[in-house]
This record gives C-alpha cells, structure tokens and sequence, in this order.
C-alpha cells in the first residue's frame, strides 16, 4: 500500500512539474559581437533574450486585446513602445531562431560627454539571419529598473550592412546622431529641430566640447568612447535585484554573480554536514551516557 501511494506521488509530482513548465515557440539567443561587446555589462545583453521574449508577449497581448477596436481607443490604451512594437512581435513565428547581437550604445554629448553613466543599449535582433529589428534597453533613472524600449523611426534608419556595423562607433552632436567607421561618417537620424528648443544657459561651452570631439579623427573618438564606457559602465546591485525578480528563472547570472553564487554552494553544504555531524555527536554521547546509567 505504500509503494502505491509514494508511486502515485511521484506520477503527480512528474505531472505537476509538466504543467508548470512552458515550452517557448521560438528561440531567442544573444551573440556578443562588435566592438561594443565587451564594454556593454554581461547582465545587459545575457538577460536581453528574455527581456526581448517579454515584450513581445506583452505587445502580443495588446494586440489580441484591441485588435478590434478604433484608432483612438487603441492610441490610449497601448502604452509606449508597444503601440509600434506590436507590428514587429506579429512578424515572429514559432519556428523562428532569434538571435540578438552587435549590441552598442550612443555616446551623448549632451549626457555621456558630461560624465554620466549610459543608460540605454542598442541591439539588432536577426530573424532567421535576417534583420528583424533594432531595439533598446535602457536603465530607468526613477527606479532603476531595466526597461525595453523601441523606436520605431531610429529602426528604420539603421540600415547599414554587416561590414559598416563591424567597426562603427556611435555618438550624438547638436542632436544628430551619427555611425563612424574609419572610413565614412554616416547620419543616422537629424533631431536638430526639436533639439534648439531644449538649448540651455551653457549652450556656448557645450558647443566647444561638441566640436572639438568631431574634429578629432575615428581612432581618438573610439578611444574617448570606449575610456568613458571602461569607467562609468555597470549595473547596480538595485537594479540587478528588480531584474532578478522580473525575470525569476530566466535570469542569466554574470560571470562575477556565478562565481559567488559557486561561493555559496560549497560554504552552505559544508556547514550543513559540519551541523549533521554535530548532531550525531550528540545522538550518540546522549545514549552512551543513558547506556552507562542503566549499566
């Protein structure tokens, strides 16, 4: 009768398990390559696959919600970027491989130049070795919580081949972001207009720094980029904690968060079995000694 009870807990056990796990339709992997790659954080683009899988079952989401209703109900009940996201996520099929790669983020002159920490990261998402598209993530200065972001006109504007990607570095002056090889300097995208408005008191001073960075050739502008992500890059202990319970079991630890958490596991087991062997000490002092009183 016991064997067939621990049996029949064990089938449920097994049941129960298959239940909860959700098998995901397509595959969604990050590739870290550019030159980008290894000054972008390892919590950014190792957890970017699951972030990016997120938002296109919220935006799917959206859809199936509203995909009836008119333009104004829509346009007030689908929340930035999934009101232009929702057109990229119907695109994705259950048999694609989605492979998100050359990540890279845009050096600001008007923030980044001016000491501080980047904040959004670009990647290319590739369908099936095919551009899907260009999204960002981007770390919410209110609570410090990672963001998915997607802009619509910034992704049509990418369109460059694989060899431009290769060697490009990317940076914003007087609101015109701009893709460098060593080659060519390439527009990406002119927000020069709305950029006058938003102009300052130290708008003389910026304007300097802005135009003494674009005087210099590829190789000092790479090197300038690249010394600023060495020292300002990172994610904070807040931030990787919120990310850590967004995501649960889809969260990819990095390397420095593995080798503590190998830390733990060897300390945590070894003080068990000090603590089991402890016990049995006492076990058996206790009946030696009730043993010799009874003798």
């Amino acid at each position: 009768m016991k064997r067939k009870i621990i049996f029949g807990v064990i089938i449920f056990l097994c049941i129960g398990s298959a239940k909860i796990k959700t098998v995901k339709a397509y595959t969604v992997t990050a590739q870290k390559d550019g030159i980008y790659a290894e000054a972008i954080p390892d919590t950014i683009i190792d957890n970017a696959p699951a972030l990016f899988q997120k938002s296109v079952k919220k935006a799917l989401k959206y859809e199936n919600k509203y995909k009836d209703a008119d333009m104004v109900t829509k346009a007030n009940n689908i929340p930035y970027p999934y009101d232009k996201f929702i057109d990229v996520a119907k695109k994705i099929r259950p048999s694609d491989e989605i492979v998100i790669r050359n990540p890279f983020c845009i050096y600001n002159m008007r923030g980044e130049g001016k000491g501080a920490a980047p904040s959004r990261y670009y990647f290319l998402a590739e369908q099936n070795g095919e551009k899907l598209c260009y999204f960002s993530l981007y770390i919410d200065g209110d609570n410090q919580k990672i963001r998915f972001g997607y802009d619509k006109p910034m992704d049509q504007y990418f369109k460059y081949d694989e060899k431009t990607m290769k060697d490009a570095i990317f940076y914003e002056i007087d609101f015109i972001t701009y893709a460098e090889t060593p080659d060519k300097v390439y527009e990406v995208r002119n927000q020069n207009d709305s950029g006058n408005m938003m102009a300052g008191s130290d708008e003389s001073d910026q304007n300097k720094i802005e135009k003494s960075f674009k005087q210099k050739n590829y190789s000092d502008k790479k090197d300038e980029i690249f010394a600023y992500l060495k020292d300002k890059s990172g994610v904070s202990k807040e931030t990787k904690n919120k990310l850590k319970l967004e995501l649960k079991d889809d969260y990819v630890e990095s390397e420095d968060e593995s080798k503590n958490a190998g830390i733990s596991k060897v300390v945590y087991p070894a003080a068990g079995a000090a603590c089991v062997i402890v016990a049995a000490a006492v076990i058996f002092f206790v009946r030696k000694r009730k043993k010799s009183s009874l003798g």
